[in-house]
């Protein structure tokens, strides 16, 4: 669960993150205790619950090191071939390659997460609801300030072509502004889905005790990947077509200044990764 009501987005952001040099090493060697602090936000937890949210979130760092980080380095090293002429097709793998990994640990804590959600009681069901709420609210208030939606995707376009060591020129980020207006506004209707999908999430739990908790839960928690009806998936699906045409087209038609710098920013990220590995096995 997440601040954007989303339950997995920490753990993404988290291992997107992998960051670059020794201050993502650092960042990423504690991101166990980041996450747990961050789910014992939820309820006023037992001090038997909080150990077993730190165990979990341990466990899940091990796992994802172990299993996972050899595969984002893959992906590091395979974008270091990125040239004009393959970044189409490297994009799209890489982007599949993002979805499948994020799948497989969300599939990770789903049988922690519903042996936890077993040990509440009707108190702590009453804070989590009333946490949410609060996390309504401050979406809805930090909205107020908010550019609007095309520039707000402007500026995260430009600001992560500049974390890859890219700074656009003019024509390239007037490419970036022709394209984001084919992008479909989405953030009521994701808002009203999530919403939508808290209160039942609330009212499963609520029945926790039921002989087909399990079932349920299981199904809501795996229904949160595909969340919304038709019309509003295919809307995303449009979007995270633009944003890989977006992205490739400005890679495929990049200088060779710019190619070199992003292959250098990779390299950072290579090396942050292999710092991580190394410190593991050394433990």
């Amino acid at each position: 669960m997440t601040k954007k009501l989303k339950i997995y987005a920490t753990i993404a952001s988290l291992f997107i993150l992998v960051s670059c040099s020794i201050a993502g090493t650092w960042f990423y060697e504690r991101a166990d205790s980041y996450l747990a602090d961050y789910f014992k936000e939820f309820a006023n937890f037992s001090n038997e619950q909080k150990d077993e949210i730190d165990k979990v979130t341990k466990n899940y760092l091990d796992w994802f090191t172990e299993n996972e980080l050899p595969a984002v380095r893959d992906v590091l090293v395979n974008l270091k071939d990125i040239n004009n002429s393959n970044a189409n097709n490297l994009i799209d793998e890489t982007y599949v390659v993002g979805q499948e990994l994020f799948a497989r640990s969300n599939k990770y804590f789903e049988k922690s997460f519903i042996e936890f959600f077993k040990s509440l009681t009707d108190l702590q069901v009453s804070e989590i609801k009333a946490h949410f709420e609060e996390i309504k609210i401050e979406r809805e208030e930090s909205r107020k300030d908010q550019n609007t939606y095309p520039e707000e995707v402007y500026e995260n376009y430009i600001s992560g072509f500049r974390r890859l060591n890219i700074k656009l020129t003019k024509p390239q980020r007037n490419y970036v502004n022709e394209n984001i207006k084919g992008l479909k506004n989405i953030r009521a209707d994701w808002s009203a889905f999530q919403e939508k999908w808290v209160e039942e999430l609330i009212g499963i739990l609520e029945k926790r005790n039921d002989q087909d908790f399990e079932m349920k839960i299981t199904a809501h928690l795996r229904n949160l990947e595909s969340l919304g009806d038709e019309e509003f998936l295919l809307k995303r699906k449009n979007n995270e077509q633009v944003g890989i045409k977006i992205i490739s087209g400005i890679l495929a038609n990049a200088s060779e200044k710019q190619m070199k710098g992003a292959k250098r920013r990779i390299d950072t990220y290579i090396a942050s990764i292999d710092r991580i590995l190394s410190n593991r096995v050394l433990d």
